[in-house]
C-alpha cells in the first residue's frame, strides 16, 4: 500500500472520529426560544430558514429580519444565528436558535464545522425547509456538507456587495456552486466598486434593504419615547459596535467637537449596539439602546455614523443629515467607497481625518435650523430601497421554481 493511500485512510478515519465526537458535543452549543430543534410552522406554508453569521455588527440579522417581515404573506420564517445578539430576533416576533460560533467556543474551525454539521443536519431532518437563506461572507463547510446530504434543499446566498480589493475570493466559485440563487442588495456605493466582487456577475440584484416599517416617528414622539427633553437639540453618534477596532478615541473626538462647536447647544447621544462588547467610558454621555434605532432618527438634528450598509441606507432613505466616518479596518466591507458615494449629497459629509470631523460637524450645525434643502433625495432613492419586499418576492419565486 502506498504512503498516499495510507494518508488517505488516516484522514478518512480522523474525519469519522471528528464527526462521532461532534454527535455528543453540538447539543451543548445551541439555545433559543424553540423547544429542541423543531420550529413551529403553519401547515401548507413554505418554510424559510434564515442563517446569519457572527458579524462585527448587526447587518446580517437586520437584513434578514427585514425580508422575513416583508415576506410574511409568502412564507414562514425561522432563524439560526451565530450572533451574540440573537435575542433581538425573538423580540421582533420570530423563532430562533443561537449556535455558538467558533470564536465564542474557541474550537478550531474543523471541529466547529463538524459540530455545526451535526446540528444543521438534525435541524434539516426535523423541519424540512423549503429554502435556506444564508447572509454572510463565507458559506461554512458544515453547511455545505449538509447540502451534500440534502441536495434538494435550496440555498439562497444573500451576499452584500462592495467587497474590498483585498477580500478573498479563492473559494468563491466552489461556494457559489451550492447556491440556487445569489441575491445582492443595491448599494449606494456600487458605482465606485473596484473590489473583489466587481467583476463577478453570478448574482441577482435586488433593492437595497432596510429594517423599517412605515414612516419614522415624529420628532416629538421620538423624543418622548427616548425620554429626551423636547426643548433641547441632540446629535446621534452611531459609530458601530466597536468589535472590529477600538472606536473610543474617535467617539471622544466627535463628542468634543459637537459640544465645543455648538457651544453646548447640541447634546451628543450615543447609540449602543446590541452586539457591542465595548463600554462607554464617558460618564456624562447619555446612551440609548434601541433596536432598530431608525424609527427614532427624527429626534436628532443630525447623525454621526459609521459607513456600514444598514446605517448608510437608512440615512439616505429618510434623508437624515449626517457626518459619515468609514471604518477602514472592516475586513471585507469597503466602507470608504460607500462614504464617498454618500458625500455627493448636500446633506451628508465624510470624515477621514480629525479636521474632516470638525469641518463636517460645523457644516451640520449651520444646517440644524433648516428644513432639508433637498426633499427629493429620499424620493430619488426610494426606487432603489425597500424594507426587503423585493428580496422576499425573489425568494418566494425561487421556492416555487425548480432547482
Amino acid at each position: 500500500m502506498s504512503s498516499n493511500s495510507i494518508r488517505a485512510i488516516a484522514r478518512s478515519l480522523r474525519m469519522k472520529f471528528d464527526r462521532l465526537r461532534a454527535l455528543s458535543t453540538y447539543k451543548n452549543m445551541f439555545s433559543g426560544n424553540v423547544d429542541g430543534l423543531k420550529f413551529s410552522k403553519p401547515s401548507g406554508t413554505p418554510h424559510v430558514l434564515f442563517v446569519t453569521s457572527n458579524g462585527a455588527g448587526m447587518g446580517h440579522i437586520t437584513r434578514c429580519l427585514a425580508i422575513a417581515k416583508s415576506g410574511r404573506k409568502q412564507f414562514h420564517s425561522s432563524f439560526v444565528t451565530l450572533s451574540t445578539s440573537a435575542e433581538v430576533i425573538g423580540e421582533q416576533g420570530f423563532e430562533y436558535l443561537h449556535f455558538a460560533s467558533s470564536g465564542t467556543t474557541g474550537q478550531p474551525a474543523g471541529i466547529w464545522n463538524d459540530n455545526f454539521y451535526q446540528f444543521f443536519s438534525q435541524l434539516t431532518r426535523l423541519n424540512k425547509f423549503d429554502a435556506v437563506v444564508f447572509d454572510g461572507t463565507w458559506i461554512y463547510r458544515g453547511l455545505r456538507d449538509v447540502l451534500d446530504k440534502y441536495p434538494e434543499l435550496k440555498l439562497i446566498w444573500l451576499r452584500r456587495g462592495l467587497w474590498k480589493k483585498s477580500a478573498r475570493v479563492d473559494q468563491l466559485s466552489e461556494m457559489e456552486a451550492y447556491c440556487t440563487k445569489i441575491l445582492t442588495p443595491w448599494d449606494i456605493g456600487e458605482y465606485l466598486d473596484q473590489g473583489a466582487l466587481s467583476r463577478v456577475h453570478t448574482q441577482t440584484a435586488v433593492r437595497g434593504i432596510i429594517l423599517s416599517e412605515g414612516e419614522l416617528l415624529s420628532r416629538d414622539v421620538a423624543l418622548e419615547e427616548l425620554e429626551l427633553d423636547p426643548s433641547k437639540h441632540y446629535a446621534l453618534i452611531q459609530l458601530g459596535a466597536g468589535n472590529i477596532n477600538d472606536i473610543s478615541d474617535t467617539r471622544k473626538k466627535v463628542t468634543d467637537a459637537i459640544r465645543n462647536l455648538s457651544s453646548g447647544s447640541v447634546i451628543p447621544i450615543l447609540a449602543s449596539s446590541p452586539i457591542s462588547r465595548q463600554t462607554n467610558r464617558e460618564d456624562d454621555l447619555k446612551t440609548i439602546r434601541k433596536y432598530p434605532i431608525s424609527p427614532y432618527l427624527r429626534a436628532f438634528d443630525f447623525v454621526v455614523s459609521a459607513a456600514g450598509y444598514n446605517s448608510i441606507h437608512e440615512l439616505i432613505r429618510w434623508n437624515i443629515r449626517s457626518l459619515v466616518i468609514p471604518n477602514l479596518d472592516a475586513n471585507t466591507d469597503d466602507q470608504q467607497a460607500r462614504a464617498y458615494a454618500l458625500q455627493d449629497e448636500i446633506n451628508h459629509f465624510t470624515a477621514l481625518t480629525d479636521l474632516d470631523i470638525e469641518t463636517g460637524i460645523s457644516a451640520l450645525l449651520r444646517k440644524k435650523a433648516e428644513i432639508s434643502a433637498v426633499e427629493t433625495v429620499s424620493i430619488r432613492y426610494s426606487k432603489f430601497i425597500d424594507s426587503g419586499y423585493n428580496a422576499a418576492q425573489v425568494i418566494s419565486e425561487t421556492i416555487g421554481s425548480r432547482k
